[in-house]
């Protein structure tokens, strides 16, 4: 744990951890714990038969199930929920005048943040592989769960999304962890991977990262960390230009023709792609993707290339993506409004922003009409231009207010002047998407962002004007 940590609360080694871990009445307290990969950690522990509990702002889906088993949720933040704790984990979402945490500051209670939990509860899994990138984290741990769950590995998986199986957590063995390891606040660097895997690098998170040269550095200690691999994407210019920096044995994927695992797209179906991948110039065997998005198919071949590294044979791997149908807000159809499709996208970062309206171009020759929710402040002004160029490619945009997240207002950067510069684009804040969505565009619609648009979602979907 960095030294920041171990200034908060009591002092936790590794040695204590363990302690708490196996002995059944010990008592973890998680701060925030709606978040994805927070609600996944508390499932995790509650599997390993201590007692739970936690808090979070609102009521939802995620504090309603922990309830369900067995867990202690409060919906509000308060030094009295810590009662009887020995160990509380915070979400980076939460500030440190938190109550709770301060309270356990106060009393001795060791606090370590979710990255530092999850880096030490991993040490129990043999094979711990994390997947590192910009964009398609979450696809690829979802594609790697359908492939280790055909071949009946039965990993452990902690995504920052639902997997196919409305959960963004399974419960398996020891053997196989699959997790998301992302780059925010430096997470990554608190776990201990056997395996590594790069899909991209591009600036984000600026709230954090200054600029493109400390993001790099952070992902050449992160993919270095690996005992067994690291898989690269050779396509990728940042990742290639780190490649000779990272300590751990490389293996690389890509189109480029110096890959190890080298893809080529042969036919286009009307959801997917089919391609044939080769390993250093022998050809293992043609495999088929159906979800739309030439991205899909790089982030299929660095899935099957884990896997065929890991012992799993041609054919297995070639089914279970086969059979693959991609995962919640990814380019995901959820109904129609009025006759016209409906997409629900996480993109937020200009890069997936192109690839996903150029991927629902491939599907539709309609026209296309965004719904885009710029998401955090930091990252809208630092990105300005490129997410002006990427958005511009729609042929009807609508803009909602920027989702804070957890960043307060920065004075000149807005959706309605953001919209300004972008020809033809509306700015219809969160109140006035249906008027605006059904006088004024046509054509398939996608709402994009990684903020919240459950309530618009259904709006569109359910509401009349």
């Amino acid at each position: 744990m960095g030294r920041k940590e171990q200034k908060k609360g009591g002092y936790l080694t590794e040695r204590k951890f363990i302690e708490i871990m196996e002995n059944g009445s010990s008592h973890l307290h998680f701060v925030g714990v709606g978040g994805v990969s927070m609600y996944s950690l508390a499932r995790l522990s509650l599997s390993r038969r201590v007692r739970v509990s936690g808090s979070d702002r609102t009521k939802s889906d995620r504090t309603e199930k922990l309830t369900a088993l067995g867990a202690d949720i409060f919906l509000k933040h308060s030094a009295d929920n810590l009662a009887g704790s020995d160990l509380v984990i915070y979400s980076h979402a939460v500030g440190q005048d938190n109550p709770e945490i301060q309270a356990a500051v106060e009393s001795g209670i060791p606090t370590i943040s979710r990255a530092e939990f999850m880096g030490l509860i991993m040490r129990a899994y043999k094979n711990r592989i994390g997947i590192s990138g910009s964009h398609g984290k979450s696809t690829v741990t979802a594609m790697l769960e359908c492939i280790f769950t055909y071949a009946g590995l039965d990993p452990t998986v902690l995504s920052g999304s639902e997997l196919p199986s409305g959960e963004p957590f399974r419960l398996g063995n020891d053997e196989y962890l699959l997790y998301e390891a992302c780059e925010y606040k430096d997470s990554f660097l608190h776990f201990s991977p056997t395996v590594t895997v790069g899909l991209n690098l591009e600036l984000d998170h600026t709230d954090y990262f200054p600029d493109i040269s400390s993001l790099k550095k952070s992902f050449t200690k992160a993919l270095g960390r690996a005992t067994n691999f690291s898989l690269i994407c050779i396509d990728d210019e940042n990742l290639s230009s780190i490649l000779p920096k990272i300590k751990s044995r490389t293996i690389t994927f890509g189109a480029d023709e110096r890959a190890d695992y080298r893809y080529r797209i042969t036919a286009f179906r009307q959801r997917g792609y089919e391609f044939t991948l080769t390993r250093q110039g022998s050809v293992i065997s043609d495999f088929e993707v159906n979800i739309p998005g030439v991205f899909n198919v790089a982030n299929a071949t660095c899935a099957i290339a884990i896997a065929l590294e890991l012992g799993i044979d041609a054919q297995t791997v070639r089914h279970a993506v086969s059979t693959f149908g991609g995962i919640a807000r990814r380019l995901e159809f959820v109904g129609r409004r009025q006759g016209r499709a409906v997409y629900y996208d996480y993109a937020h970062h200009p890069t997936e922003i192109r690839a996903s309206i150029t991927a629902l171009k491939e599907l539709s020759p309609a026209p296309l009409t965004v719904v885009f929710k710029p998401h955090t402040f930091s990252r809208t002004k630092a990105l300005w231009h490129q997410l002006r160029e990427s958005l511009s490619l729609a042929d009807y945009l609508i803009l909602t207010d920027i989702f804070p997240a957890r960043e307060e207002k920065i004075e000149g950067v807005s959706s309605e002047l953001l919209a300004l510069e972008i020809n033809g684009a509306i700015y219809a804040g969160d109140d006035n998407v249906l008027s605006t969505l059904d006088r004024h565009t046509q054509g398939t619609v996608v709402l994009m962002g990684a903020g919240d648009l459950e309530k618009i979602k259904k709006d569109v979907l359910n509401k009349k004007r």
